[in-house]
């Protein structure tokens, strides 16, 4: 079955991820009492939110395109690879949200949750870079996805050191 989705379908479900996105964690930062991961926390939510802004930036730019010129032509900015659009409609919003938090995760379960979503978001953003040809925004997809690799390795260095802490905890305990 083939799956063609516009280029405004495919910057929605950006948009939805984003927004998706800052709601998870701002969901997190309140399950923390710890200050500096509460604070990291709402950090990620903000750069989130200006991916959304970047994003829809683009659809605007898009939607100034298509009233610019009569005969648009949307394989100008997609490619028709079906593989790939499927892959990228398998990562739509529906998919990443399998990281939703329900309040009764650990702290460690939310920082690798939050893992777990960045990585879905990343390939999310892979395929749509592969469905693109020669599009104005390919920049900031690359931009896009630079940033949301920054945040895999942040939250990493937060779980390895919330591990450190609790083995030493476990240590002492002994």
């Amino acid at each position: 079955m083939d799956t063609q989705l516009s280029a405004f379908e495919i910057l929605t479900m950006a948009e939805a991820i984003e927004r998706d996105s800052i709601d998870f964690y701002r969901k997190a930062a309140m399950r923390f009492d710890d200050g500096g991961r509460r604070k990291m926390f709402l950090l990620l939510a903000n750069w989130e939110l200006k991916h959304q802004e970047a994003l829809s930036a683009m659809k605007k730019e898009l939607a100034h395109m298509l009233n610019e010129r009569e005969s648009f032509d949307v394989s100008s900015v997609l490619s028709s690879n079906p593989q790939r659009l499927v892959g990228l409609a398998s990562l739509a919003p529906g998919s990443v949200a399998k990281t939703e938090l329900t309040g009764e995760e650990s702290k460690e379960d939310i920082l690798a949750l939050a893992i777990a979503r960045e990585r879905n978001i990343v390939a999310f953003y892979y395929n749509l870079k592969g469905v693109m040809v020669d599009f104005f925004g390919e920049i900031k997809i690359d931009d896009i996805i630079r940033e949301e690799k920054s945040h895999i390795g942040i939250l990493r260095r937060e779980m390895e050191k919330f591990n450190d802490r609790h083995s030493s905890a476990s240590a002492r305990e002994r």
